[in-house]
């Protein structure tokens, strides 16, 4: 079992051996995504690797808020890949205001993610994928276009269809048409506000004080990751993807086997939509994670523990 970097000596682990060490391991680079937009990816290499892992971060997030995991992955013998994602941290950037966040359609991610995968990933080890949120409805798309490429992947509170709290997601996608109409895509949609600088823990998506001080200090020091809110297209793009990952036929074309990680206190993306896709991929494994909120990755060292248990295991029948 990996010992997990607990809570009480959080920051000064990671101050004092994670961070120093992926920096040694780690080599930077960009790539070229769809329509040739220049993307920021960074790949970290492990001693004696046994298999390479791929990271999708989710909405709003960036490269370095999973240090954490990189650090448990390369000590597990995966090398591993990940990228700033379209509209985040240093990759290309369609509006000028760094904390909106903007896709012109929600394709666009899973064609830069074919391409990162075609032309930077290595293929001599068998091939693992962690998806978090927006970055697991990336990842089952391109799972039902590519059912072979990966042999193991994790789906951390997949986005397979987001909440829209008191209102329905066709009245959701009415206002964001009639916005859009008038020429609002690529602004900030009217329920959210402007990036307040700081964040409180009370009404994030992480259940550990610690995970979620260190990376908001981070964020509020680095304006390129101060992704905050969506514009109407995005926001109609995010709720529209349920319709093109449960199309008939399409979860039952993977055949990747899968884990699905559902956080029991989710309020941003739906549970129900989860196991509904889980149900009909052929080799799919539900875990419940009792307790924690959407980003478990920045649980309780408890949920960080089990996360970490669950998914290595998993991966290292890669290939196998």
């Amino acid at each position: 079992m990996t010992d997990i970097i607990n809570e009480a000596s959080y920051d000064a682990v990671m101050d004092g051996t994670v961070e120093p060490y992926l920096e040694s391991v780690m080599t930077e680079g960009s790539f070229s995504g769809y329509g040739g937009v220049e993307l920021k990816f960074r790949s970290y290499r492990a001693q004696d690797p046994e298999r390479t892992v791929v990271i999708l971060h989710g909405f709003t997030e960036g490269m370095p808020k999973f240090d954490e995991l990189i650090w448990y992955f390369l000590g597990s013998g995966s090398n591993v890949f990940i990228y700033d994602q379209r509209g985040h941290g240093r990759s290309y950037r369609p509006v000028s205001d760094l904390t909106l966040t903007h896709v012109d359609r929600f394709g666009d991610y899973v064609a830069d993610f074919e391409l990162f995968v075609d032309t930077v990933v290595p293929k001599d080890l068998p091939l693992c994928l962690f998806a978090h949120s927006m970055g697991g409805a990336v990842a089952g798309l391109y799972l039902e276009k590519h059912p072979d490429v990966f042999s193991k992947a994790v789906l951390s509170s997949p986005m397979i269809a987001p909440s829209t709290g008191a209102y329905p997601a066709f009245v959701g996608r009415l206002i964001c048409r009639v916005m859009i109409l008038f020429g609002g895509a690529k602004k900030r949609i009217f329920l959210s506000p402007e990036y307040p600088g700081e964040e409180k823990f009370e009404s994030s998506c992480a259940s550990s004080r610690a995970r979620f001080d260190r990376y908001e200090r981070f964020k509020r020091t680095h304006p390129e990751y101060q992704n905050y809110s969506p514009t109407y297209r995005w926001t109609l793009e995010s709720l529209s993807v349920t319709k093109k990952l449960m199309k008939r036929g399409e979860p039952e074309k993977i055949r990747t086997d899968v884990l699905l990680l559902s956080a029991e206190l989710d309020d941003i993306v739906l549970i129900p939509a989860q196991k509904a896709f889980a149900s009909r991929i052929p080799s799919c494994r539900v875990e419940d994670m009792p307790g924690t909120k959407h980003e478990i990755y920045r649980g309780t060292d408890e949920t960080v523990e089990k996360l970490v248990g669950e998914t290595l295991g998993f991966f290292e029948k890669a290939g196998k």
